[in-house]
């Protein structure tokens, strides 16, 4: 790419970021942090990871398409696991601590020209250890309960 063709696209970019901010500034990013986020992290399995459009990659691979769709899944599931134990000790200021901890990192990678899955991959022992605060409270003892062993 020649220095002047640099110079083109990034007038190109800076109309687009003045005629439509909202896009530029909170859409993209958002879209970003979810597919970050979303995208099963399969670098290292025999699979492409390659999930739209929906019936092609079904039709051109139904095993490889059901891998990805179950690894999607389970992000989902622990990102769900995650938000509802948050939201269920948003008192405890270690939970507060790693929530803002897993904000702010998504937040920053998301201006990334490069942003891809592994880079949240370093918040997953964060959002289990939330995650498992849903156990927690099941577990604990409340004030005047005997533990019975039996």
């Amino acid at each position: 790419m020649t220095r002047q063709l640099d110079l083109e696209f990034a007038e190109l970019a800076q109309e687009r970021a003045e005629h439509h901010p909202i896009r530029t500034y909170v859409w993209i990013p958002i879209e970003r942090a979810a597919a970050m986020w979303f995208t099963p992290r399969i670098t290292l399995l025999p699979f492409s990871g390659r999930f739209w459009p929906l019936a092609e990659s079904y039709h051109y691979n139904p095993v490889e398409f059901e891998v990805t769709l179950g690894l999607t899944l389970l992000n989902i599931f622990y990102i769900g696991m995650a938000l509802a134990a948050a939201w269920s000790c948003r008192a405890n200021p270690g939970v507060l601590l790693i929530v803002v901890f897993i904000f702010l990192r998504t937040a920053f990678l998301t201006q990334l020209q490069t942003c891809e899955p592994r880079y949240v991959l370093v918040c997953f022992p964060a959002l289990l250890a939330i995650a498992a605060q849903l156990w927690r409270h099941s577990q604990t003892r409340r004030p005047g309960e005997e533990i019975v062993i039996a």
